[in-house]
């Protein structure tokens, strides 16, 4: 019986580790391979070619000057609104955190499409700085990549600077006082040299974030003519040629480099600032401002973040009503036809009902594995739990243009004679979101479970409580809010989704982000502006309902405790009353 059990293990762990390698080694091992081969076999040509290239290495070099350009963008903005809302005294702080992290909120391809739409030749900023005799603004240039891609990258800085600096001790601060130090020397001399590191890694974060980036140098970038890998990637993949997708997979791998050696950067500099993880934050004001310049920096923070992040987003509303896209709007051009045209649209319904059945599915699938590969994680770590989350998390890391690359040569025949037949289907598009996003719900469930104590769970079984009793009981009431929490954020991820979908979808399986991006590409700009109007309501109420509800679910916590502690002291009471008589 012993040797059946064991054995019945090893075949449970060895089909575990099969599937690891599956779903996320060999698409990654494949794509490599790919980038080898050539007529000759496989060899470095392809990387000698592509180098050689003028078009390559303008790629390469417009790459890191756009993710440079935009990261000290958004180093500086993020930071600073760190600060401010961190240790100043202004209020409204919900309302500027709100503002702060609308760009994390929105898709980037929309707030692309907004600025396009706030920047446009025929409108009103640009005709009247044309009137001035000013030069016209082009956001369709690296510069205008590089300032919507810093601003979209604000909220990556601003929410791992916010966290460190409410975590700094007040102690140090008032020693440096007590030694001669003003509240301005304090701040640079102490806190911020204890925030480098958390400063630094956000910088990374938006770096990567940077070169993953294929919406905002896509909407940008190929009508003007500005190619960066991500782009330039796109381009080998849908040209015709016999080494078309050899080079593409050159291109990933390149990039791929790239986005793993900024990885292991970032890693180093997130464990410098992980020491404090267990210090409680502090949410007390430090740096006390008169009435006067209270109001001063708190109505110019918020005007400054609603010139950059709200006022984009009105004048693509008002393309949405307009006839003609990039004209003064007036009564003449309002209409209503753009929404029309959309309800009436059967593509553009098919692409809402093929987006909501993926990131519906995707949620429930994450939600269902990555709580329960947290669960082990967190009560029972061992090596392939370990395998599993590094795994995942590498999908991650890569951008997600070459995901969608190695998804194509891998799902195509993932297993020598066998063809399942799902490239062109629905079924890659979910294989490669859940593949993608199943690391933030490893994380978020695991943050989650780490918040209920395993004594919880031990005296329930000690009361007779089976396995499935203490998840519907216990664990299920405890871990629904955070779990449902950090699930949308990967439901808005693939709601919106559009680099993956880019690659993978075929004539049936568009998805919203697609549409609007060959709406886009094709100068429907209304349609593409009216459809962005829809995707914004819908997450902004979704983001709405959820803060909502969290607040109901702190309470349905509070009575699971309550009821829990209740049935466990009854059932031992009664057991010691058994076990007396």
């Amino acid at each position: 019986m012993e040797t059946l059990k064991k054995g019945k293990k090893h075949a449970i762990h060895s089909l575990c580790y099969l599937l690891i390698i599956l779903v996320f080694i060999a698409p990654i091992v494949r794509l490599f391979l790919m980038s080898l081969k050539s007529e000759e076999g496989y060899s470095l040509w392809n990387y000698a070619l592509l180098l050689q290239e003028d078009r390559t290495r303008k790629a390469i070099l417009n790459t890191i000057v756009i993710a440079v350009g935009s990261t000290a963008i958004a180093a500086i903005l993020g930071s600073a609104f760190a600060f401010i809302i961190a240790y100043t005294n202004v209020r409204r702080k919900r309302l500027l955190e709100l503002l702060v992290l609308l760009p994390f909120i929105i898709p980037s391809y929309i707030i692309t499409l907004s600025w396009s739409s706030l920047f446009s030749q025929k409108g009103m900023i640009n005709q009247t700085l044309s009137a001035m005799g000013l030069g016209k603004i082009n956001v369709y240039s690296i510069a205008g990549i590089i300032l919507v891609l810093g601003f979209c990258n604000v909220p990556i800085v601003y929410m791992n600077v916010i966290h460190m600096l409410r975590k700094i001790p007040t102690d140090m601060e008032w020693a440096a006082r007590t030694c001669g130090y003003g509240i301005g020397q304090a701040m640079l001399k102490i806190n911020l040299v204890q925030a480098m590191p958390a400063i630094i890694s956000g910088s990374i974060l938006a770096f990567l974030a940077a070169i993953d980036n294929f919406a905002v140098p896509a909407f940008l970038g190929i009508s003007s003519g500005i190619p960066v890998l991500s782009t330039y990637i796109y381009e080998k993949s849908i040209s015709f040629g016999p080494n078309s997708f050899s080079l593409a997979a050159t291109l990933s791998v390149i990039l791929s480099v790239i986005a793993v050696a900024g990885t292991l950067v970032e890693g180093i500099f997130g464990k410098k600032s992980s020491g404090m993880e267990s210090i409680k934050e502090d949410y007390s004001v430090r740096i006390p401002l008169s009435s006067g310049k209270r109001k001063v920096l708190q109505y110019g923070v918020i005007l400054f973040l609603c010139i950059i992040n709200i006022v984009p987003l009105i004048s693509m509303f008002t393309s949405a009503f307009q006839k003609n896209y990039g004209v003064k709007m007036t009564l003449d051009q309002f209409t209503t036809d753009n929404f029309t045209a959309i309800l009436q649209n059967k593509g553009i319904l098919d692409a809402i009902r093929n987006s909501l059945m993926l990131a519906c599915g995707c949620c429930i699938i994450c939600i269902v594995i990555g709580t329960a590969i947290a669960y082990q994680k967190v009560r029972h770590p061992g090596r392939m739990i370990t395998l599993v989350e590094k795994s995942a998390s590498l999908t991650y890391a890569i951008p997600g243009i070459v995901l969608a690359l190695s998804m194509i040569f891998h799902w195509v025949e993932p297993l020598p004679g066998i063809r399942p037949g799902i490239y062109g289907t629905i079924s890659i598009l979910m294989i490669a979101y859940v593949t993608r996003y199943l690391i933030l719900q490893i994380k978020g469930s695991a943050t989650a479970m780490l918040s209920i104590h395993p004594a919880l769970e031990e005296a329930a079984a000690a009361s007779g409580r089976s396995v499935f009793a203490v998840w519907g009981k216990i664990l299920i009431p405890l871990l629904i809010r955070p779990v449902l929490s950090s699930t949308f954020m990967i439901f808005v991820s693939a709601l919106t989704e559009l680099t993956l979908s880019s690659m993978l979808a075929a004539a049936g399986t568009k998805t919203i982000g697609l549409m609007i991006f060959n709406f886009q590409q094709a100068g429907d700009y209304n349609l593409a502006a009216a459809m962005s109007v829809v995707i914004v309501v819908l997450v902004l109420t979704g983001y709405f309902l959820i803060n909502h509800k969290n607040s109901e679910y702190k309470k349905v916590e509070e009575r699971v405790y309550e009821s829990f502690n209740r049935k466990c002291n009854q059932k031992v009471q009664s057991n010691i009353s058994v076990g007396s008589y």
